[in-house]
């Protein structure tokens, strides 16, 4: 056989093959997510390993007929806006790019006045020791067995490493499916810019949820070159008239935390008077890698580092307002709001002894529970101060 036949009969079959074998898509590795959820739009997301197109399909429960946007761009982070959605619904969808289209997930539009809520963080991994599936996978189980969850707030440090986001998606992936996300950014995230990449949000923002106000905040030491916007913006954001008030964000102001003893005292100086001042009814963080609750001047400031990552001591000597704490345990923060009232639970998932032994909690354990209660109203002072004669008496005890 001459060298030129040999040639052509190599492109010949390259040809062949190229007709019998299934053209090689871009396959979805991270995701579906959704972020930015509010009464009337949402943002989903997901990653795929090279860029091309790819498509959003949804439809509210019960309906029968998907609608498909497109994302904007050829890409590998997809990130699609919806909008003109109906408050208070819960929404089917699936996203696809080439040949691959993911099974049916869930969310729902914020508009209820009564919805639970779950908090956690710290997820990272400490490789060699164990990976992001070896513990935090034990916690988004449970959470993903919560019913009706609305949000889940991710109190920052999502991963160690940057190359780890992999393995946070893939141990997230079933409960991030079916609820809304709504990340705070750690250190361990690298930089605000890789955040906003990922996730479609700047560091700080806010959001309502039906008699709730949420307000992220960013405590890196990146912010700190331009901490007076954001504190100034935290002002003006705080002047929400919702009934309830939230805060998150990564470092904690106290904390018994042996490596940082009291709590990072900058942010305590800088925010915790405004937060009090603006009747801020509890504040989640992260960092240290325990269970902490302290209550300071009316607020519950709750750190909830318990999410996979390496556990840290905790000192004997707790900062003033300390009620309660728990060291090597898994869990999460679940919290129940009404218009009247707010329950968080602390949840543990799993319990870890010093000789590597694994004690799991039965599902439905609690072991904080924190129960508040809206102010009473002041329609009763507005009638009585409208009675003939009490108008000055009313100036007087005001």
């Amino acid at each position: 056989m001459s060298r030129w036949r040999s040639v052509r009969l190599v492109v010949v079959t390259v040809m062949l093959l190229a007709l019998i074998l299934p053209v090689a898509s871009a396959a979805i590795i991270w995701g579906p997510y959704v972020t930015n959820t509010m009464d009337k739009s949402a943002v989903v997301s997901w990653k795929t390993t090279s860029a091309d197109e790819g498509w959003v399909e949804y439809v509210a429960e019960g309906g029968g007929t998907y609608q498909r946007i497109a994302s904007p761009e050829k890409e590998s982070m997809h990130h699609v806006l919806l909008t003109n959605l109906t408050p208070a619904t819960t929404y089917r969808y699936r996203v696809g790019i080439g040949n691959e289209t993911t099974e049916d997930c869930r969310f729902r539009t914020f508009g209820d006045q009564s919805f639970v809520c779950i908090v956690y963080g710290d997820t990272r991994a400490q490789k060699p020791f164990f990976t992001q599936a070896e513990r935090h996978g034990l916690v988004a189980e449970r959470i993903a067995a919560e019913e009706d969850v609305l949000f889940v707030i991710h109190t920052g440090d999502f991963v160690c490493e940057e190359d780890e986001w992999d393995e946070f998606f893939a141990a997230a992936g079933p409960m991030l499916g079916n609820t809304t996300l709504v990340p705070v950014a750690g250190n361990h995230e690298g930089s605000a810019e890789v955040f906003t990449a990922i996730f479609s949000l700047p560091t700080y923002y806010s959001f309502d949820a039906g008699s709730l106000h949420v307000t992220v905040l960013d405590s890196n030491d990146w912010a700190w070159t331009d901490m007076g916007s954001q504190t100034a913006w935290l002002r003006r954001d705080l002047a929400s008239s919702s009934p309830w008030k939230f805060a998150a964000f990564h470092h904690p102001p106290f904390t018994a935390d042996r490596k940082s003893p009291g709590g990072n005292l900058a942010i305590r100086d800088e925010w915790c008077d405004i937060l009090s001042e603006n009747g801020v009814n509890a504040v989640y963080n992260a960092h240290t890698h325990a269970y902490e609750r302290y209550r300071i001047e009316g607020t519950e400031y709750i750190v909830i580092g318990c999410g996979g990552a390496p556990f840290y001591p905790l000192a004997d000597d707790k900062p003033k307002g300390y009620q309660m704490s728990r060291e090597e345990t898994l869990g999460y923060i679940r919290v129940t709001v009404n218009p009247e009232s707010v329950i968080m639970e602390m949840v543990p998932v799993a319990e870890f002894a010093e000789n590597g032994e694994v004690t799991m909690y039965p599902r439905e354990t609690v072991i904080d529970t924190v129960r508040l209660s809206a102010p009473a109203s002041d329609e009763w002072w507005e009638v009585l101060i409208s009675l003939p004669g009490l108008s000055e008496f009313s100036e007087l005890w005001r």
